[in-house]
């Protein structure tokens, strides 16, 4: 992959100061082994039914990332998608409260970066950007600390699934509000057969 020369304020940042992870990635896990794994791990996913409300399906990333071969090949497919579709194009990685939390760290952990968390209501201290939205189960919201981003910053959402694309689209408006751009990505199955009420195509408008 190219990487274009880094100017001060992507040194200061960290845009494009993933190359050397990315060189040290299997390079034998292409597009080919990416397809494989994310198939293996949609078919080992459990799916609750009538959770968190009746005639709703629950997709449960827990249930593999609790296999330490599962959450290899899940870390393994998101480093996959980051190089293939936003290589040297973020400045920091932004996770949805709950379960992006945990997948945007130790992704922001690979890749050196900023992590900066979104989280529900009333969860962080200090000066914060708010929003609302509507999911097919309810209303929600997303909160940001104001201070983590700067006017130039480019943050990838990281997320398990999509359903409604509600909650990516939230946070694109939180996080221009802030003064930042949004980046979005999809789950560790996207280009894939998956769950999706129509978020998927409000993604792929936003790449």
């Amino acid at each position: 992959f190219f990487f274009k020369q880094k100017t001060a304020y992507e040194m200061q940042r960290g845009l494009v100061g993933s190359e050397n992870v990315y060189k040290r990635q299997d390079n034998k896990f292409g597009e080919a082994e990416f397809q494989a794994a994310a198939k293996e791990l949609l078919e080992n996913t459990k799916v609750y039914e009538n959770f968190p409300l009746k005639g709703l399906f629950f997709y449960d990333i827990f249930s593999v990332l609790f296999e330490p071969r599962f959450r290899t090949l899940t870390f393994k497919c998101y480093l996959y998608l980051i190089q293939k579709h936003f290589a040297g194009k973020f400045t920091a990685i932004g996770g949805l409260d709950s379960r992006g939390l945990m997948i945007g760290i130790l992704l922001a952990e690979t890749l050196n970066v900023p992590f900066i968390p979104l989280r529900k209501p009333g969860k962080l201290p200090g000066e914060v950007v708010s929003t609302t939205f509507s999911m097919h189960y309810g209303d929600a919201g997303f909160e940001v600390q104001k201070h983590l981003l700067k006017k130039d910053d480019k943050v990838l959402l990281v997320d398990d699934f999509t359903a409604t694309g509600g909650s990516y689209a939230a946070c694109d408006r939180i996080i221009e509000l802030a003064g930042a751009c949004l980046l979005y990505t999809s789950d560790a199955a996207d280009d894939t057969p998956c769950v999706d009420l129509g978020g998927r195509r409000i993604i792929k408008k936003k790449k």
